[in-house]
């Protein structure tokens, strides 16, 4: 997960979509603290508020580049919230992928919209199926 970030990050460069690649460096740090179960508040909170920060400056998509400042401010809170619910984490990367997906193909960044449909699609099937299983 954390290598695809950079691959996003390169993307949204590329394609001058720069609040996207904020968000995704900040998602580095955000995954790598979930991964190694860091619960300090106040580097949630910092990663939170530096997501928001970071995405405003480098915001040069108007009402689209909030796309993906919101997308990480979501998923950002659920995974440092709602660690514990796998459903509500799943959900939330639904959500999450939807918003890359839709400012993906406004940047014209094709392959990275299919991927993130292709990815909330698949995580949505996965809910389903826990949910009716």
């Amino acid at each position: 997960m954390i290598i695809s970030q950079f691959f996003y990050a390169a993307s949204s460069i590329a394609l001058k979509g720069y609040s996207s690649t904020a968000q995704n460096l900040v998602a580095v740090f955000r995954n790598l603290a979930a991964m190694k179960h860091v619960k300090s508040k106040a580097l949630e909170w910092a990663l939170i508020l530096a997501g928001v920060v970071l995405g405003i400056v480098f915001n040069n998509r108007g009402l689209l580049g909030w796309l993906p400042i919101i997308a990480n401010l979501e998923y950002s809170i659920a995974v440092f919230k709602l660690k514990e619910n796998e459903t509500a984490l799943k959900l939330a990367f639904i959500i999450n992928m939807a918003m890359y997906a839709v400012f993906s193909l406004a940047i014209m960044n094709y392959v990275g919209a299919v991927s993130c449909t292709v990815i909330a699609v698949t995580t949505a099937v996965s809910v389903l199926r826990a949910k009716n299983g």
